[in-house]
């Protein structure tokens, strides 16, 4: 069943991501992920390495075709020769070519894991992009609704006239911030639906999802390691390659073994033994060459694929604790945001701007007012994507999707 899991059926689907979700609306990171699946790029380019390695493995199974052979003369013969394809050769061929298959096809599972990771990540990078847009937006419509108001205060003589051009220049820069804001959402986007496999990406692209929460984990955090050993399938393809590795060493010993060919030769005047039919068997005998270079590769192979299968081995560890050190950290400052301080910055501002309104406070202050409640709600969106991309990092490095998933948005 591992081997397949996830091969997933190509269908087509429509090059807009109303099309591809099949209810016109925007699409969840579950329509996300379904597009992908089918679409992907390397997706696509894991399934055609596993149809090649298929067909590898019919290569190896095929017996030999038989020759024909026209020998003119007085008299005319005709022969038919078949090698007898039943030595250890073939038999250690054809398990070699049935491991290189699984090993091509876990590789292929290997790929759905890095594709899942890097699609949710690209999906919590446009919610990110969306949510620093909107911030940007807010900034800007305060500083506007601000310059309005100290415009007409100027008329009226209540502040000086370096307020008013002070607060022009925090338009002008904040009208670059959206500026900036709207090409990383357009950024954000193209690279998402790139990542979904879409041909004719839509500038308007847009997501439903939202930056409000943090994740939870669906398994213990002390069983993660025992989970990714069992569950990581590039550590499954790098043993079907040590397996197989082992089957080519054993090929190149039993190549010495010769193939028997067995011939038939007609001709239209009898043989001296009175038939017209004449049989014949001939052997390769390895006398020059004893398959030196290919033991040698054999033995070279093996080696190298011990190596990955240890180096790997190494790997997963030291990826499991990085990912789960890093879900942790990214979760415990997402939720310290959650835990008052946004509200505390909302308040902040609030109470700022009532007062800079009855003059109790100076521009200044309110600047400054301004710029924390954008950075605070900034470094929070900032803090919960880190929080779930962490989260995906950790299933990506488990092999497995231990992340719960979010209802409806």
């Amino acid at each position: 069943m591992r081997l397949r899991a996830w091969w997933i059926v190509c269908l087509p689907i429509g090059s807009a991501a109303a099309q591809g979700t099949g209810r016109g609306s925007a699409p969840t990171l579950h329509d996300v992920l379904e597009i992908a699946l089918r679409r992907n790029p390397d997706i696509v380019q894991a399934r055609l390495r596993v149809d090649s390695a298929h067909g590898e493995r019919r290569i190896a199974r095929a017996l030999p075709n038989p020759t024909y052979s026209g020998i003119p003369g007085n008299p005319y013969q005709y022969g038919v020769s078949l090698p007898i394809d039943v030595s250890p050769e073939r038999w250690y061929r054809t398990r070699a070519a049935s491991q290189g298959e699984a090993a091509t096809r876990f590789a292929g599972q290997d790929v759905f894991r890095q594709v899942r990771f890097n699609v949710r990540a690209g999906f919590y990078d446009l919610l990110l992009a969306d949510a620093q847009r909107r911030i940007a937006v807010e900034e800007r419509d305060i500083f506007r609704q601000l310059l309005e108001a100290d415009s007409v205060r100027l008329r009226a003589g209540d502040i000086p006239e370096r307020d008013v051009v002070k607060t022009e220049l925090e338009v002008a820069r904040a009208d670059a911030a959206v500026a900036r804001a709207d090409l990383a959402v357009h950024a954000a986007r193209l690279g998402l639906q790139a990542l979904m496999g879409m041909t004719d990406p839509d500038t308007g692209f847009v997501v439903t999802g939202l930056l409000d929460s943090t994740p939870e984990l669906t398994a213990p955090t002390d069983s993660l390691l025992a989970l990714s050993l069992a569950n990581r399938p590039d550590l499954t393809a790098a043993q079907a390659q040590v397996d197989e590795s082992h089957s080519l060493k054993s090929l190149a010993t039993a190549s010495l073994v010769p193939v028997p060919v067995v011939s038939v030769v007609y001709q239209h005047t009898p043989f001296e033994s009175g038939l017209r039919y004449a049989f014949g068997v001939s052997l390769p005998v390895p006398l020059f060459y004893w398959n030196g270079g290919e033991r040698q590769r054999a033995n070279a192979g093996v080696a190298a694929a011990d190596v990955g299968l240890e180096r790997l081995h190494v790997q997963i560890e030291s990826d499991v604790a990085l990912a789960l050190a890093g879900f942790r950290s990214a979760r415990v400052l997402a939720e310290r945001y959650q835990a008052g301080l946004l509200a505390k910055s909302t308040t902040a501002l609030e109470s700022t701007r009532f007062a800079y309104q009855q003059g109790a406070v100076s521009l200044l202050e309110m600047l400054d007012a301004v710029r924390t409640y954008g950075d605070t709600r900034a470094e929070y969106y900032g803090a919960v994507h880190d929080a779930w991309v962490a989260a995906y990092a950790l299933s990506r490095a488990v092999g497995a999707d231990i992340v719960r998933e979010r209802g409806p948005e």
